[in-house]
C-alpha cells in the first residue's frame, strides 16, 4: 500500500507531500493541470527511464520519495530478503534525478541499482496506461492476457521444457563441431603425424636455438678462448696470473713492516685461485669446441620445421609441444564421439518430444481458460453497454512451430461489436471506442486479488461515458475494496464512486507555471464533482454531484 509520495523539483512541482489511504482514490482536474505528472513520478520511483528534462528548470536535481506499507508473507518481503535488504512492514524508496548526470537510487538508505528498483517496484504496483487498448493490437499481448488465466505450472513447464531443447540442442551442435566429418579426421590425423615426426619435447625448442647459436660460431668461440687464456697465463706479455703472483710476493716480503699487507695478500690469493679455475674450465670448453656442420644443418632443419608448423597452428614455438598433446588428445577422442553424439542426439529428441506434449497441454489449457475469460469479458462488456458484443480466442496449434517458450500456439482475439456479424481479428475491426471498452472489459474480466499490489489506472476510461461510466466507476471502486488504487480520470461518474478524490491545480504567475494536489472532502468535492459535469457555479450540476455522491 502507497502510504506517501513526496516530489520536489520534479518537471513543474517545486515541492509537493501527499500522503495516501487505503481504498480507491480518484484524481481530478482540469486538462493539461498535470495530473499524470504524479504517476510519471511514481513511474520513476519503480525504475522507469530517467531523463533530465524531468528536473524542474533551474533546479540541480529532481528528488522522489514514497513509502510503501508491504504486508506479511508479500513477495516484496522475499524479494528483499534475497537481496539482503532488511524487510521491514514499510520500505522507503528514493530516486534522485540530477540535471547532468546519472540518476540514483535507495531503498531504505542504501543504494540500488534502477534495475533492482524496477524489479521490486513491479512488485508493489501495478500500472495500467491510457493507451492499454492500443497494446492489446499486439498478438503478443493478446497471448498474454490469456496465459493469465492459465494455471502457471503449465505455462512455467513449457517454458523449462523450451530451455531444456535450448541447451541440448546447442550441446549437440557443439558436440559435432568437435567431432567433425571423415575429412577432418583425416586432417587431424595428418596434422598429428607431422608433430610426430617433428618430436619436439617440452623445453626442446630454447635449447635448439642455444645450439644454433654455439654451432654457428665456433671458429668466433675457439678464437675467444685462446685469446683468454693468453691474457690469463701467458708469457709475452706476462699473464694475469704472474703478475697476481708477483704482486702478492713484494706484498709478504714486507707484511712485518706493515701488519695490514696480509689482509691483501689473502684476497689477492683468492683472485689467483679463481683466476686459475677459470683457466682450466677455458682449457676445456675450448677442447669441446669442434665445428659439427652436419649437426649444424640438423638443428636449423628442426628449427625452420618448428617454426613452420607453429605459423601454420597459429601457436608460439615453444607451445607446439603442448599443442601437441592436446591434438593427439583429440584424435584419440574421434573414436568415443560416434557413441556421445548418439546420446546427445537422443537428448534432443527427447527433450523436443516432452517440450511438444507440455505445449499440447498448454494448448488445452488455453482452449479452457480462453471460453471462461471470453465469457466474463462478455459479461463485463454488457455492463459497459455492449450487450451484443461477441468475443473469443481464437487458439490454433500448429505441430510444426519452432520450439518456443511460449508453445506452439497461435492466439487471436476475435470480436465482433455488432449483432449477426461473426467475430473477426480484433487489429481488423475495433474501433477506437470499441477498444477502450474492450480493453476495460478485459481488465474487469481478468482482474485477480490485488494481494497488497497497488493499482493505477491513468485516464484508461478515455472514451466511454454515460451509463457506462458509472460501470467502470464501480470496477475501479471494487480493485480498491480491502486494497489500493488510483486513477487518474475526467469523468464525474467514475470520481463520485471513489473513497477519496484530490484535485490536481496548475497555477501560472511570475514567469512560471507550478502544480499543486488538493484532497478533497465535502462541499469541494462537491464543487469540483460539479466542474466536471459541466459548471461548478450551476446549482444543477451541483445538486447532481451531490446526488452521486449519495448514490455512490
Amino acid at each position: 500500500m502507497l502510504r506517501s509520495l513526496a516530489i520536489r523539483d520534479f518537471t513543474i512541482i517545486d515541492a509537493l507531500e501527499l500522503e495516501f489511504a487505503p481504498g480507491f482514490c480518484a484524481i481530478t482536474g482540469e486538462t493539461g493541470a498535470g495530473k499524470s505528472i504524479l504517476i510519471d513520478a511514481l513511474s520513476q520511483l519503480l525504475g522507469d527511464r530517467a531523463d533530465t528534462s524531468l528536473v524542474a528548470d533551474g533546479a540541480k536535481q529532481a528528488d522522489l520519495t514514497a513509502a510503501f506499507e508491504i504486508p506479511e508473507r508479500h513477495p516484496a518481503r522475499d524479494w528483499l530478503d534475497d537481496q539482503a535488504l532488511q524487510a521491514e512492514s514499510m520500505v522507503l524508496l528514493r530516486r534522485v534525478i540530477p540535471a547532468d548526470g546519472a540518476s540514483r537510487a535507495w531503498i531504505d538508505g542504501q543504494p540500488v541499482t534502477i534495475a533492482q528498483l524496477r524489479q521490486l517496484g513491479a512488485l508493489l504496483v501495478e500500472i495500467h496506461g491510457q493507451h492499454e487498448h492500443q497494446r492489446l493490437m499486439d498478438p503478443a499481448r493478446q497471448r498474454e492476457w490469456l496465459d493469465r488465466q492459465v494455471d502457471e505450472t503449465v505455462v512455467r513447464t513449457v517454458a523449462d521444457a523450451a530451455s531444456a531443447y535450448t541447451s541440448s540442442k546447442r550441446a549437440l551442435e557443439e558436440l559435432e563441431a568437435e567431432a567433425g566429418s571423415g575429412a577432418d579426421r583425416e586432417l587431424l590425423e595428418f596434422q598429428l603425424e607431422e608433430l610426430d615426426r617433428l618430436a619436439l619435447a617440452e623445453g626442446d625448442f630454447p635449447e635448439l636455438e642455444a645450439d644454433q647459436r654455439r654451432l654457428a660460431s665456433v671458429e668466433e668461440l675457439q678464437r675467444a678462448c685462446a685469446e683468454a687464456l693468453a691474457a690469463l697465463d701467458g708469457d709475452e706479455p706476462p699473464g694475469a696470473l704472474a703478475l697476481t703472483h708477483r704482486a702478492a710476493r713484494r706484498l709478504e716480503a714486507l707484511a712485518d713492516r706493515a701488519p695490514e699487507f696480509d689482509e691483501i695478500v689473502a684476497m689477492i690469493v683468492t683472485a689467483r685461485v679463481n683466476l686459475e679455475e677459470a683457466g682450466r674450465e677455458l682449457q676445456q670448453v675450448g677442447e669441446g669446441l669442434e665445428n659439427d656442420p652436419e649437426r649444424l644443418a640438423d638443428v636449423e632443419r628442426r628449427l625452420t620445421r618448428a617454426t613452420e608448423l607453429a605459423r601454420k597452428h597459429r601457436v608460439e614455438p615453444e607451445e607446439l609441444p603442448a599443442f601437441h598433446a592436446r591434438l593427439r588428445e583429440r584424435v584419440e577422442r574421434l573414436d568415443s564421439f560416434g557413441e556421445e553424439l548418439e546420446a546427445a542426439r537422443r537428448r534432443v529428441a527427447d527433450a523436443l518430444e516432452t517440450w511438444g506434449e507440455a505445449a499440447q497441454d498448454l494448448n488445452r489449457a488455453r482452449r479452457q481458460a480462453g471460453e471462461a475469460l471470453a465469457g466474463r469479458i462478455r459479461d463485463a462488456l454488457a455492463e459497459l453497454g455492449m450487450r451484443e458484443a461477441e468475443i473469443e480466442f481464437g487458439i490454433e496449434h500448429d505441430p510444426d512451430a519452432g520450439v518456443s517458450r511460449h508453445g506452439a500456439d497461435r492466439v487471436e482475439i476475435l470480436f465482433s461489436a455488432n449483432p449477426g456479424r461473426s467475430p473477426k481479428p480484433l487489429r481488423r475491426i475495433a474501433s477506437g471506442g470499441e477498444l477502450s471498452r474492450l480493453s476495460l472489459a478485459m481488465i474487469i474480466a481478468a482482474a485477480e486479488p490485488a494481494d497488497g499490489v497497488v493499482r493505477i489506472f491513468d485516464e484508461i476510461d478515455a472514451g466511454v461515458g454515460g451509463e457506462t461510466a458509472h460501470s467502470v466507476g464501480r470496477f475501479l471502486r471494487q480493485a480498491g475494496t480491502n486494497d489500493q488504487a488510483f486513477c487518474v480520470t475526467h469523468l464525474a461518474q467514475v470520481a463520485a464512486r471513489a473513497d477519496h478524490q484530490m484535485r490536481v491545480v496548475k497555477n501560472a504567475g511570475k514567469g512560471a507555471t507550478r502544480v499543486a494536489v488538493e484532497p478533497l472532502a465535502g462541499d469541494a468535492r462537491i464543487e469540483e464533482l460539479a466542474r466536471m459535469l459541466g459548471s461548478a457555479r450551476s446549482d444543477t450540476s451541483r445538486r447532481h454531484a451531490a446526488a452521486m455522491l449519495e448514490d455512490a
